[in-house]
């Protein structure tokens, strides 16, 4: 089940890097798993079965942009936007 605050989850357009990488920013997976080595463990699993594995996978992925100067989170983001809209559907 979706929690209310994830409901009034907005995803941003493909087309605005700015937008990806802020929303990526509203979770914090290095807080949610406790280190740097469990959040990268985690999302380079690719696990993808709850919109926690979503979140944290693409907050790596725009971490790990950052990090290597380029815009590699929006192909992630690109990859998991379907994943995205598939499990925020089914809180309607």
């Amino acid at each position: 089940m979706v929690s209310g605050m994830n409901r009034a989850l907005i995803l941003p357009p493909l087309d605005d890097p700015k937008a990806i990488f802020e929303f990526a920013m509203t979770y914090n997976g290095y807080e949610e798993h406790g280190s740097f080595n469990a959040c990268a463990g985690a999302a380079l699993a690719k696990r993808r079965a709850t919109l926690t594995d979503l979140r944290n996978e693409l907050f790596f992925a725009c971490r790990a942009s950052r990090h290597s100067g380029n815009n590699g989170f929006v192909e992630a983001y690109a990859e998991l936007l379907p994943l995205f809209e598939q499990f925020l559907g089914e809180a309607d």
